[in-house]
């Protein structure tokens, strides 16, 4: 593989799917070096072959987790596998199902994974009785197996409706044999690395089991360890660094206040709805109205009809409301301003922005008011922009 074959597939794959981008030119290495190696928190480099002495370099800042490394490794060992299986004029189309493998590789090269994805490619491409389909299919290494396959189930209509993808589930073997169905009970609560609506899959997907998730939007999640970690969206698989994303999210320095930001984050990228949220810093809070105008302002001197309505619809600082609640209030069109200890200042609130600012409103929201502490848009395709000091920070 050549270094131009090698940034091409990095720069196509996997940078989306890491949030990171490759660097142009190259660094220089010692022959037979490690293909992945981490230079630096915020660097990766990867040769292409091991006669060589240079390598690419995958940079994001903040830096890469050890998680993110040995998925790199993960793609990295397909990467070579593909190409050394495959004829030139196949790789282009063969490469498309790159970020799949890895994920597959990464989580330990089950046999299921690949077939449930493959799937999943297939129904999100179809209907069922003119709707779109939802599933959810768990792998449990601990189960056995009753003699039914699930490559033969799939060959037929009603495997597309045997889980409901929210608190049912298929359950299988790694090797592909049905072992049973899982109804699950919904957490109260919800879990701290999830969509909320998914709580139940995540609190399956513990020890040791893999949960796949379709929905009916077409999205592939994959949960293991009580925790979301990698979704299909807009076209392009990605990782989650949930505990990365919490470091960068300040303020507020309160942990728990920052766990229930990110939450709420989660839950509107995937109900698809949309959000801006604004934290102030404690330095600033004498300039909110600078951004905030006094009748969104739900303990200002003249607050509208709609702020004295969140006013009594709230009782406590932003972390200690049910997710739900913090969801409907986040979707009303406009910001929801935080103090750096939570206290709710504005649900809905239009932020004064500068005349001309570029991209959407959020976009120009979050920025804004970014520059008094931390902003956040959350897009109604899913993604999630941090901002500080009017600088974007990351996207998740």
């Amino acid at each position: 593989m050549t270094i131009d074959e090698l940034r091409e597939a990095l720069d196509v794959y996997l940078a989306p799917l890491l949030s990171a981008q490759v660097l142009p030119g190259t660094v220089p290495c010692r022959v037979n070096s490690r293909r992945v190696a981490s230079l630096e928190p915020s660097k990766t480099a990867i040769m292409a072959d091991p006669a060589d002495v240079e390598r690419i370099v995958l940079y994001r800042r903040p830096g890469f987790t050890p998680e993110e490394l040995a998925v790199t490794k993960a793609f990295v060992e397909e990467l070579f596998a593909i190409h050394g299986a495959a004829g030139p004029e196949y790789r282009a189309e063969l490469f498309t199902f790159l970020p799949a493998r890895a994920i597959a590789r990464y989580l330990g090269s089950l046999p299921a994974i690949s077939l449930i994805l493959r799937q999943f490619v297939a129904w999100s491409a179809r209907t069922y009785e003119g709707g779109a389909i939802a599933s959810a299919i768990g792998i449990d290494p601990n189960e056995l197996g009753n003699g039914s396959d699930l490559t033969e189930i799939f060959k037929e209509d009603f495997s597309a409706v045997i889980s409901n993808g929210f608190d049912t589930l298929l359950v299988v073997t790694p090797d592909c044999n049905i072992s049973g169905s899982g109804q699950l009970p919904a957490h109260q609560l919800g879990l701290g690395y999830v969509p909320y609506r998914l709580s139940a899959i995540a609190e399956w997907a513990d020890g040791g089991r893999i949960a796949l998730v379709l929905n009916r939007l077409g999205e592939q999640l994959i949960f293991k360890n009580k925790k979301l970690i990698f979704a299909k969206r807009r076209g392009e698989w990605q990782f989650y660094a949930h505990e990365m994303y919490l470091r960068e999210m300040q303020p507020p320095q309160n942990r728990l206040l920052r766990e229930a930001i990110y939450q709420s984050c989660l839950d509107i990228s995937f109900a698809r709805s949309g959000g801006c949220i604004i934290v102030i810093r404690s330095a600033s809070l004498d300039d909110v109205g600078e951004v905030v105008s006094e009748s969104d302002l739900i303990l200002g001197g003249n607050p509208s009809i709609k702020s004295k309505t969140i006013r009594a619809m709230v009782n406590g600082r932003f972390q200690s409301l049910d997710r739900r609640l913090r969801q409907e209030l986040l979707s009303l069109d406009g910001a929801m301003v935080l103090d750096y200890l939570g206290n709710i200042m504005a649900a809905g609130a239009i932020i004064s922005v500068p005349a001309g600012s570029e991209g959407g409103g959020r976009t120009a929201a979050a920025k804004k008011g970014s520059s008094l502490g931390l902003g956040i848009k959350i897009s109604e395709d899913g993604g999630i922009s941090v901002y500080r000091q009017e600088n974007r920070i990351f996207v998740a």
